[in-house]
Formats: structure tokens, C-alpha cells, sequence
């Protein structure tokens, strides 16, 4: 469903599915009335929401379109949620991926947060999947990842993360290799992308045309480098010389977004990302100044996540 939202009009809620898992592309001119929609939108239970913004974000809703008929979205759906403010959620605003194929029903699962489980669950089940395996894009510092308490209440699921994050996991992730449905059709390739932390990668879906990048690249922006073997120059490389070679039309789906985003596109990234775009010693001296506070669930989360995947 594509929604453009008008000034001085409303639209009753009664106009929108009554399936609160189907895709809602929301658009304006200006992006200022879509901000506002999504999370209105959320809050009464839309799951996917895709803000197409407005003329400054507008090759994302083309790119959708296209991919709709080029990339597979017959077999292969996403769905995207998002783990809101307490006591509803654990409050990281992280994006969960759920990857479905039609043809073998099964899911797969990218950066579950533990307190969204039951969430998790019920979308998977409600689409007559089978959840195979979990996938972290590394060992998260804001939040506990799901993926333990997944394995306790799925069986034979299997968990993977990257071999260089330091977290146990039932497989360790290497740059260049596949993930595949069972059929033995490849899904998703690892790419190695550190500086975040030491252990990131990211995750190309090309059937999507898209790249989960975790925490390395986020919506005008990138996660910060300050803990965890932390490198702003592993990141920037990271960054440039890895995800920014990628299609320009590649769809971004980061782990956070605190504006109510949900996606961009490489070429949005590489042409306005306002710490990216700058050289490789500016972006350093960025990082080493932002001066952020100590994650306060670093304490609690790091020693639950290297090993929850176990």
C-alpha cells in the first residue's frame, strides 16, 4: 500500500489494512507529515512502515517499486520491527529483521532483542514460517539479543555470528561466505565491515538488492567507535571501501534509527552522510570528539551476548 499524505487532510485509520504486517509506503512532499505519521503508525501497531520521505529522500520509494518486480519479493519477504521505549519494549530502538522464503517457509532472523521474543514469535508464526537461524550483525553493547532465549523456545535453530566479534555462536561468520535457505539457495553474503566494533559485519541480500549493515552505517550517520575494540578509521575504510561499492540503488536497512527512518539507499548515503562524506582525517577527529556517555547498558548486555548464541 503507497500513502501520500497531504497537507491540511486527514485520513481515518479505517482507510489503512486491517493487516498491521502489510507494507505501508508512506510519502509526502516536505518529509515533515510522514515523520510524524510513522510513529503514529507505530504506536497503533503498524510493523512496516517504509518512510519514502519527500523530495530530498524520494529515489528510496522508486527503488522499492523496482524491486518489487525485480528482485524477488515473490519468495523472499521482509519484515521490519522495532524495538520501542519501555516498559512496551527494551528501549534501543533497534530494527529486527525477519527474512521469509515462500517456497521452503522458512525465517530468518537479524538482531532479535530479548525483550521483543514473544513479538518475534507471533510474526513468524501469523506467516506459517519456521524460523531456522539468527543472525547478529555483532555483539550488541544497548541491548541483550533474543537470539538465546530463541534457541531455548525453537528448536533445531541454529545461531551465527562473526568470527571476530569474540561471542559464541553455533556458527562463526567469516568475510565472503553465504548464508542459504535449506534448499541450498544462497540468501544472504558476509561481508566483513569492523570499526563499530571489531567483530561487525554486514549482511548483502542480493535477491533484495539490499545490505543490513548493523551498526556500521546507520541513516545519516554511523554507530559511534569509542568501546569494544572500537576504530573510526576501521569504519571509514569500513564504509568506502566496502558497503560504498555496492550498487548505488542498494537498499540500506540499518540495526537503529532514533528519527522514525527506516531505510535508505547508497547513493543517499555516499552523497549526504554528514560524517561520510567528510575525508578520512575529519572523520576521525568527528569520532574522537563526540564526547557520548557511557551506553548504560553496556554492563549488562556485553557479558549476556558473547554467549547467547551458544
Amino acid at each position: 500500500m503507497f500513502v501520500y499524505v497531504q497537507a491540511n487532510k486527514t485520513m481515518p485509520l479505517s482507510a489503512f489494512p486491517e493487516d498491521k504486517t502489510a507494507t505501508i509506503v508512506l510519502h509526502c512532499n516536505s518529509g515533515r507529515r510522514v515523520n510524524a505519521a510513522v510513529p503514529f503508525l507505530k504506536e497503533k501497531g503498524y510493523i512496516n512502515l517504509l518512510n519514502a520521505g519527500g523530495p530530498a529522500e524520494s529515489e528510496v520509494f522508486p527503488v522499492f517499486g523496482e524491486r518489487i518486480h525485480k528482485h524477488d519479493f515473490e519468495t523472499v519477504s521482509i519484515t521490519q520491527l522495532f524495538d520501542g521505549p519501555k516498559p512496551q519494549g527494551g528501549g534501543s530502538a533497534t530494527y529486527t529483521y525477519i527474512l521469509a522464503d515462500s517456497k521452503t517457509k522458512e525465517a530468518i532472523i537479524i538482531d532479535p532483542v530479548l525483550e521483543q521474543v514473544d513479538r518475534d514469535l507471533e510474526v513468524i508464526s501469523s506467516q506459517g514460517l519456521t524460523l531456522t537461524q539468527a543472525l547478529n550483525t555483532h555483539c550488541h553493547a544497548d541491548h541483550i539479543t533474543g537470539t538465546g532465549e530463541l534457541k531455548k523456545r525453537v528448536g533445531g535453530l541454529r545461531s551465527a555470528i562473526s568470527a571476530a566479534s569474540g561471542a559464541k555462536a553455533d556458527v562463526m561468520l567469516k568475510e565472503g561466505e553465504s548464508i542459504c535457505w535449506s534448499d541450498g539457495r544462497p540468501l544472504l553474503r558476509v561481508l566483513s565491515t569492523p570499526g563499530h566494533t571489531n567483530g561487525c559485519v554486514s549482511f548483502v541480500c542480493e535477491p533484495l538488492g539490499a545490505v543490513f549493515t548493523g551498526d556500521v552505517l546507520l541513516i545519516g550517520g554511523c554507530g559511534r567507535t569509542d568501546f569494544q575494540e572500537g576504530s573510526a578509521a576501521d569504519l571509514y575504510d569500513s564504509v568506502h571501501n566496502k558497503l560504498f561499492t555496492l550498487p548505488d540503488d542498494t537498499i540500506v536497512y540499518p540495526a537503529h534509527d532514533y528519527k522514525g527512518r527506516l531505510r535508505s539507499t547508497i547513493k543517499a548515503e555516499k552523497t549526504t552522510n554528514p560524517r561520510l562524506t567528510k575525508s578520512k582525517q575529519e572523520f576521525v577527529e568527528i569520532m574522537a570528539n563526540l564526547n557520548l556517555p557511557y551506553p548504560d547498558q553496556i554492563d549488562r548486555a556485553l557479558p549476556a551476548n558473547l554467549v547467547c548464541g551458544c
